[in-house]
């Protein structure tokens, strides 16, 4: 069988989303058709991981990776030139990416690219750009019409959240803190920042 991986993203601001229901989701679709070797999960922007995408390659093309598999273009990115770099390697060195909810595959059976399909992939993550600019302008909308209601942001004064409430909250990182995940990988993983691991570590341990 030929190896593949699969990435599942969710921005960290998508609460209702979880990145372990899209793994779970693709590996029984395509784990009876590749060797999934590995799953990149974890929570960031769609704008700002370039990083993790740049991780991602370097580990496809170091272990002869034939197929990256995500549920939907922008799991991969939301940036419209970053997911066309992402392509363009993917295509110097054979490696076919399917995106699942429209059934798409990049290469064909020969190796050669799929034209058709990367011209409707192009399309595709212009939309996922201009998607997630209608949810920013949304969200600002939402935001100004409730303070200019009179409503206001963020923590109530005096507000502290206690340490059975922090740690509840913070689940995922007690995880990966079992797993021995380094703090810069549960970082990655969890979109959450040095100082919250930290905290968690130090409390739990």
């Amino acid at each position: 069988m030929e190896k593949a991986i699969i990435i599942a993203r969710c921005s960290t601001n998508e609460n209702k989303q979880d990145v372990s229901r899209q793994s779970k989701e693709l590996r029984k679709v395509y784990g009876g058709q590749y060797e999934i070797v590995k799953e990149f999960t974890y929570y960031k922007s769609g704008t700002a991981n370039d990083d993790i995408n740049d991780e991602i390659l370097d580990f496809a093309i170091k272990n002869n990776i034939r197929h990256i598999i995500a549920l939907e273009i922008s799991r991969i990115s939301r940036k419209i030139s970053s997911f066309a770099l992402f392509l363009e390697k993917c295509n110097e060195h054979k490696i076919n990416i399917i995106i699942d909810n429209f059934k798409l595959h990049t290469l064909l059976p020969s190796g050669e690219t799929n034209s058709m399909v990367q011209t409707m992939l192009s399309i595709a993550s212009t939309f996922a750009n201009l998607e997630l600019s209608l949810i920013k302008e949304r969200l600002n909308s939402g935001r100004s019409k409730f303070i200019n209601e009179g409503g206001k942001l963020g923590r109530k004064v005096g507000y502290r959240k206690s340490n059975e409430a922090f740690i509840e909250e913070n689940k995922d990182v007690i995880k990966f803190l079992r797993q021995e995940q380094s703090i810069r990988n549960i970082m990655k993983l969890t979109g959450k920042s040095c100082g919250t691991i930290q905290k968690v570590k130090r409390l739990v341990a």
